[in-house]
């Protein structure tokens, strides 16, 4: 009986997904705006700011990740600071602001009954935050706490171990979250010019949505709310990727109960034809691993391998131990076996459905399906993570070993840990 209710279960959920109603974009004066009508009890959305870390200095580290926080924390025209959270956390709305390598986000998400109320609240942090500033100071202080936090945390360093290593001398190996030093001199007055010149841009700008709304609705709302914003010039920044050869080794001493590792190797854009055979091959891996690693030898609890999607992508394997050598030496032996193209077409088979059934629980959240709709804008077009499924179903085995020794031809290796373990483990 149990066994029948999950497998009904999962068929409710591959039935709700299939039957989800496409994504639709229109212009509303100048600005872009995505939307897939759903029929969740929730809304989401988040306004978009293309760029990242290349719309600022390395020396100006943090200023957009503060910025965005502030503008969705700090008061609004409209709103004293007490009245904003009163009404949040009467209505249940949550709004929050953050910056990543890529892009940086305002988002809200409530139940469908309080849209319009959450809707004001985001529409006027968006175009009027006001930067209170004793309220700046306290989110200045979380910012930096969480930094503090971030270097603490041994997955949030052997991750920017990846970027610093991967993007050496670049602008893109910029932590978006900044540095204590360049966040503390961030004054209410400098995050407000930041915001209101740099980043209050239409063309810089679009809004992405997801719930049980009309576009006629939206559109009114957005034509109201955004009318103001300014359409200025905007140059979309130039990447430079560049394709690993050979192999590399990045130690860093730290006292740690259980040694870091993970190994950094190209991957295609999302927009390259080669994305998807190759999603499926870095899937396989990251199973391959899971196996091997943590099921048979027992050295991990999570080994793994996933691709970090942005504008210039990288694939990363990765694996925490108490045995670095012996870790190294199964984690080279997957790779390997895989890069042989040792699997069949039942073994693709597999690979496919789980993805599938991944992908549609994943779409069950409001607030994914916003997250993965404008990622995807960002990285060349929403219309891409709707097509994902239907190129995934068209991955042949000759397409995944093409992609994937294609791809995977060198690599730069990363060890946070016992050092003297690490440099033994890759000898």
């Amino acid at each position: 009986m149990k066994s029948y209710i999950l497998t009904l279960a999962f068929a409710l959920i591959l039935v709700s997904a299939k039957s989800q109603t496409k994504a639709v974009s229109f212009d509303v004066n100048g600005l872009k705006v995505i939307l897939r009508p759903t029929q969740k009890e929730t809304v989401s959305m988040s306004m978009f700011f293309r760029g990242g870390v290349m719309n600022y200095q390395p020396e100006q580290a943090g200023i957009e990740n503060l910025a965005l926080m502030a503008a969705a924390s700090c008061g609004t025209k409209n709103y004293s600071v007490n009245d904003y959270k009163e009404l949040a956390d009467e209505y249940g709305i949550k709004i929050g602001g953050s910056s990543k390598t890529d892009y940086g986000i305002i988002s809200m998400e409530c139940i469908s009954k309080y849209f319009d109320q959450g809707w004001k609240l985001f529409s006027d942090a968006v175009g009027n935050p006001a930067f209170d500033k004793t309220e700046f100071q306290s989110t200045r202080e979380k910012v930096i706490s969480g930094i503090y936090q971030n270097h603490a945390s041994p997955e949030s360093r052997i991750q920017q171990m990846s970027m610093e290593a991967m993007f050496s001398g670049s602008q893109y190996s910029t932590d978006p979250i900044g540095k204590e030093k360049t966040v503390s001199g961030f004054t209410a007055d400098s995050i407000s010019n930041y915001y209101h010149n740099q980043l209050l841009n239409k063309n810089r700008m679009f809004l992405v949505v997801a719930g049980k709304i009309t576009k006629e609705e939206l559109e009114k709302k957005v034509n109201e709310a955004f009318k103001g914003i300014p359409v200025k010039a905007y140059t979309v920044p130039v990447y430079n990727p560049k394709m690993l050869t050979g192999e590399k080794l990045y130690t860093e001493q730290r006292d740690l109960a259980t040694n870091y590792i993970s190994g950094i190797m190209n991957a295609p854009t999302m927009s390259d034809p080669d994305y998807a055979p190759f999603l499926l091959v870095i899937n396989a891996l990251s199973g391959n691993l899971h196996y091997e690693l943590r099921v048979k030898q027992g050295l991990s609890y999570a080994p793994g391998a996933t691709i970090e999607m942005q504008q210039i992508p990288f694939t990363s394997m990765y694996v925490s131990t108490t045995q670095p050598k012996k870790s190294f030496q199964a984690m080279v032996a997957v790779f390997n076996s895989i890069r042989s193209g040792r699997y069949s077409q039942t073994f693709l088979d597999g690979v496919k459905k789980d993805h599938r059934l991944r992908y549609y629980r994943h779409q069950e959240s409001s607030s994914a399906i916003v997250d993965d709709l404008g990622e995807a804008e960002v990285l060349g077009g929403y219309k891409m993570e709707e097509d994902m499924l239907t190129n995934i179903n068209k991955v042949t085995l000759e397409d995944m070993g093409r992609a994937f020794n294609k791809f995977a031809k060198g690599a730069i290796w990363l060890y946070l840990g016992d050092e003297q373990l690490g440099k033994l483990a890759f000898q």
